[in-house]
């Protein structure tokens, strides 16, 4: 029988390197690498509890589903424009969506009207900037977008969320104008 002198895991025979000591160094690897892309998403600042709390009393419910806070089990942060595709960590680019509406919204830009759940609204001026440079041209065919019009009065669930965020850049593009 073998011991790890530095993991202290116990082997029939000694191995090097040590199976268990290399568990842990890619598991810190793994912890390092996820800790330095969530820094990265954060340029500016992270969102205060507080400032959340306030915006969360302004929706009654889930603006994507209708649920009501008191039937879901987790509240989400979720991006308007998501970190990913360029959007800010700030408090203008967040709305409250409960766990199984953000995991469906996953990195799509959709704005929900927070007085009719599951319709779009156009983006704020604020975020519109935020937008690449692609998004924001009047006159390029979107590869986000399907080749068909969208229309307009598709809501979750019946819609996609390729669909929606489709409708949340027409009509953003229709407020711009």
């Amino acid at each position: 029988m073998y011991r790890c002198e530095y993991c202290l895991q116990d082997f029939l025979i000694k191995l090097d390197p040590c199976p268990g000591c290399i568990d842990r160094s890619t598991e810190k690897k793994r912890a390092k690498r996820a800790k330095d892309r969530r820094l990265s998403y954060d340029p500016v600042g992270q969102v205060e509890d507080w400032e959340f709390w306030n915006v969360l009393k302004l929706y009654g419910c889930c603006p994507c589903c209708g649920k009501a806070w008191a039937s879901t089990a987790m509240v989400a942060r979720d991006h308007i424009v998501p970190l990913s595709r360029g959007g800010p960590n700030e408090m203008r680019n967040i709305q409250p969506l409960c766990q199984p509406c953000n995991l469906w919204k996953s990195d799509h830009i959709i704005h929900f009207d927070r007085y009719f759940p599951g319709r779009c609204a156009p983006l704020p001026e604020d975020l519109v900037v935020h937008l690449p440079e692609v998004l924001q041209s009047q006159d390029v065919q979107l590869s986000l977008m399907p080749v068909e019009p969208v229309d307009p009065s598709l809501r979750f669930p019946g819609a996609s969320p390729r669909q929606l965020e489709a409708i949340t850049l027409d009509l953003t593009r229709e407020a711009a104008q």
